[in-house]
């Protein structure tokens, strides 16, 4: 089971502590990545039908919530008994049940995905934290103040390299949810032609100013030696049909210019449903990476189908594992002893089958669970 084997979560938003009670239906819909349906009459603003609640209440990952959560209650395993009993324990002992969850799942640390300032006591967590620097709001800001691009450049620029002086330790960006992975360069000239249609709203224009930027980030986290996170998957186009965007296959292309790539581009989310398509980008291209987060727990009962894929034919010291956990803890919990039992359970399997030793197993777990991070973010240095 590699009990003993620290987990790295590369991906998670901030932790509620202020909210201290969960309906049963709000813990499912914690796990929806999709629409509410249409609500009429006296229902609330963040209400859904019962008819959806019953339907959030069989997500396989609400399922295993409740299995795991019942086991360490020692209670019913149903959804209305375990948000009961964890709402007593938030209630009483927030963050001193919030620390048990991640020492029991020996989480060592995170990467904390959050529009919160640098130190803001709204990103604390029970472990060491990293942050990453929200490339898409500083644009919408600049924007909105420049007058030109050779201008919007100059800020940029400078915002970009006071975040990486602050601390940053990556940049997180969604260009394949707002246009497309399939990324073209573009010149500061064509870029600058296009400012003023882009302003204007035009879409077109819009798209060449962030392709633009896009590449001026990439030479900058190069010199920074710091990683560019790449929301991608299913969870990136759920809110505005752009699914077919997503597929990391489609930046293959922009990545062949030898300039950029000595920029390490991690891809957030297992690329889910494209999870092949981003395991072969690690093997195709020396500075791609690739994150589990969202897979990680939402497929429970398929984690081990995601994980197969990815080890088959990606580069075991380039995958990450994180959980796109928000507002509730017990999404990191579950998703790190999801993590031991589906790696155990498959490098068991490998072995009996002749395909790797016990000891590239455990190298293999070990890269998964916490080394690869580290080969980012050097937080084992000194330990």
């Amino acid at each position: 089971m590699y009990c003993e084997i620290p987990f790295f979560d590369n991906h998670t938003h901030v932790l509620d502590y202020q909210k201290r009670h969960y309906k049963p239906e709000d813990l499912s819909m914690s796990f929806l990545h999709g629409f509410k349906d249409i609500q009429t009459g006296n229902a609330g603003e963040g209400d859904i039908s019962k008819e959806q609640a019953y339907h959030l209440e069989n997500l396989g990952v609400v399922k295993t919530l409740v299995c795991m959560l019942s086991k360490k209650f020692a209670c019913n395993p149903d959804l209305k008994t375990v948000t009961e009993i964890r709402n007593q324990r938030i209630e009483q002992e927030s963050e001193s049940y919030i620390k048990e969850l991640y020492q029991e799942a020996g989480i060592i640390g995170c990467m904390i995905d959050s529009e919160y300032p640098m130190g803001d006591s709204r990103t604390k967590f029970p472990c060491k934290t990293f942050r990453l620097f929200q490339m898409d709001p500083l644009l919408d800001d600049l924007k909105r103040q420049c007058k030109s691009y050779s201008q919007l450049k100059a800020l940029f620029t400078e915002q970009i390299r006071k975040a990486v002086q602050e601390g940053y330790a990556g940049i997180k960006c969604h260009i394949g949810e707002r246009y497309t992975l399939k990324v073209q360069y573009v010149t500061e000239y064509e870029a600058e032609k296009a400012y003023a249609s882009a302003l204007l709203g035009d879409e077109k224009a819009n798209e060449m100013v962030y392709f633009a930027l896009f590449s001026e980030l990439m030479m900058l986290c190069q010199e920074a030696d710091i990683p560019i996170h790449i929301h991608t998957g299913c969870t990136g186009g759920s809110g505005n049909g752009k699914i077919g965007n997503l597929d990391p296959l489609l930046m293959a292309e922009y990545l062949n210019q030898r300039e950029f790539q000595k920029t390490k581009i991690i891809f957030l989310h297992a690329s889910y449903p494209f999870i092949r398509s981003a395991a072969i980008m690690t093997h195709m291209f020396p500075n791609i990476w690739m994150d589990l987060s969202w897979a990680l727990p939402w497929t429970s009962f398929d984690f081990e189908a995601v994980l197969r894929a990815v080890l088959g034919v990606g580069c075991h010291s380039k995958i990450l594992l994180g959980t796109g956990q928000h507002g509730i803890p017990e999404m990191s919990w579950m998703a790190a002893k999801i993590a031991r039992s589906a790696i155990s359970h498959t490098m068991d399997c490998l072995e009996k089958g002749g395909v790797i030793t016990a000891e590239q197993g455990r190298e293999t777990a070990e890269q998964l669970m916490y080394k690869n991070a580290d080969s980012l973010y050097h937080f084992m240095e000194g330990n």
